[in-house]
């Protein structure tokens, strides 16, 4: 039993190399095929158990670059890091744990002809729980592996939760197949019906979704400062410099992006430098969008991004990092996280999910962690023609987290069809198509202005207009109506 724990602990390692930046996709189909087999025949307290290894893997490979803000930027010693870390990745695996435990209940349930469906629909209600339970940490989605892959077509129609369900489908499929030969039985139904599902999603790509509009000259400006010096005079100065340089640099009509927070003073604590380039940006018909911290009275923040120049609006980040930017339970945590040397800001939510018109712009704004949650973004994204998310991830150093972040976004890009831009402090900035790809990127700490047009497109795809709601209704349909069943038989017996 414990040989078979520690390989499942290796198939979750081996899983993560399905994100970015390491992009093996099939070796994570192929680990998961591993732990099918490990699963088989197993108890519900053996198949908790080889869930939470698997999970735990995962996590570990998949996140630990978390330690590079908490030990690095947070002041914290290495062992209260290493200690933070491993608590959280055993909270996350429980998810994992019971996944699996979910899979052994729908196998008793559910016929044999369609058994192969259980764990691909306990796997994507796991992580639909995950992603909203708790404020929800919707990190490490399986299904965002598949974007900018030659099966990503599903995804305008079924989003990158969806996809979770297509992945692990494959995987089941590939477990099937080597279940029939090693056990001389022909495999070439079990082939077909595989070739069935992949080949729509190669050809679903060449769908026109959306469609071009108006152009745009986009520029993506990159402070690269460390965060010490982010958080000095000598960043303000930095960054207020790139400013007026940015908009002398410009052309009529242009946008211009800085990332979140590129302005560490309020609106009112630095009001003659805000005067002088809404004065400046207007007279040259530019707009600038910036990160800015707004302090209210209470002596709390707001994470703001702001449009100046030819059109002024906000939007208030309303998905707040916890343990980041809030605390949750901090009625009851607080006191401990001042023991172990955690000083964490209490960042207010933004009252409204909102998009920013600017002319024949309609922007979808998202700050950092926002990019994650799917129906977030769709709020604002289904009627927009381009995305813009920004985003500090110093805090990770040269991490692969700033890397996975990207790819979160281009899953976004690639549910709506439509372009995003994405600007960050040190790195990665970047431009993504509307297909997903990363037409243009800068790298961690590089001293580079990303300038290009973009064009802009309007229309809906099928997962702009209904989001994650038909795959979650055919999930709870069939949960409840295995039940159901069961139930019924049980009484007439």
């Amino acid at each position: 039993m414990l040989n078979k724990r520690f390989l499942a602990l290796i198939c979750g390692v081996i899983f993560s190399f399905g994100f970015a930046p390491f992009d093996l996709w099939l070796l994570s189909v192929l680990s998961v095929a591993v732990l099918v087999g490990l699963l088989n025949k197993s108890s519900n307290k053996e198949a908790f158990l080889l869930g939470y290894a698997f999970g735990f893997g995962m996590w570990l490979s998949g996140i630990s670059w978390l330690y590079v803000s908490i030990h690095y930027h947070g002041n914290v010693g290495i062992i209260v890091s290493s200690l933070i870390i491993l608590i959280f990745i055993s909270i996350l695996s429980l998810y994992s744990g019971f996944l699996f435990l979910l899979n052994n209940v729908l196998e008793s349930l559910s016929p044999k002809k369609i058994i192969f469906l259980t764990l691909p629909i306990a796997w994507t209600l796991l992580e639909f729980l995950r992603s909203y339970l708790f404020t929800g940490f919707p990190w490490l989605i399986s299904g965002t592996m598949l974007a900018d892959t030659f099966i990503d077509g599903y995804t305008p129609i079924i989003g990158a939760q969806g996809n979770s369900f297509f992945l692990i489908l494959l995987s089941v499929l590939v477990y099937k197949l080597y279940e029939n030969i090693t056990e001389n039985r022909s495999a070439l139904l079990l082939s077909t019906f595989s070739l069935l599902i992949l080949m729509p999603s190669y050809f679903l790509k060449t769908v026109e979704w959306t469609s071009a509009e108006n152009k745009i000259q986009v520029s993506l400006y990159q402070p690269n400062l460390t965060l010490e010096d982010k958080w000095s005079q000598f960043g303000i100065i930095k960054s207020q410099g790139m400013m007026e340089k940015a908009i002398e640099d410009a052309n009529d009509g242009d946008l211009i992006v800085f990332p979140e927070t590129a302005l560490i003073l309020s609106e009112k604590d630095n009001q003659p430098f805000m005067n002088r380039i809404k004065s400046k940006s207007s007279e040259k018909n530019i707009t600038l969008i910036t990160g800015i911290l707004e302090r209210e009275d209470n002596y709390r923040v707001r994470n703001r991004l702001q449009t100046l120049g030819t059109m002024e609006d906000v939007y208030d980040k309303v998905k707040l990092v916890p343990f980041g930017e809030f605390i949750p339970l901090e009625k009851y945590l607080g006191s401990f996280l001042d023991i172990i040397g955690l000083n964490l800001t209490n960042t207010l939510p933004g009252e409204a999910v909102k998009s920013i018109e600017i002319g024949k712009l309609r922007i979808s704004p998202s700050i950092c962690y926002e990019i994650a949650f799917d129906e977030h973004i769709r709020k604002t994204a289904k009627d927009s023609n381009i995305l813009l998310t920004v985003s500090n991830d110093t805090w990770f150093g040269r991490s692969i987290g700033p890397i996975q972040h990207l790819e979160i976004a281009q899953n976004r890009a690639l549910e709506h069809k439509k372009p995003l831009i994405r600007a960050t402090n040190s790195g990665i900035s970047a431009y993504v198509s509307k297909n997903g790809e990363i037409i243009e990127s800068q790298t961690y700490f590089e001293d580079k202005t990303l300038t290009r047009n973009i064009t802009l497109y309007s229309g809906h795809t099928f997962y702009s207009k209904y989001g994650n709601l038909p795959l979650l209704i055919f999930l709870i349909l069939y949960v409840s109506f295995m039940s159901f069943k069961k139930l019924f038989n049980t009484n007439t017996k």
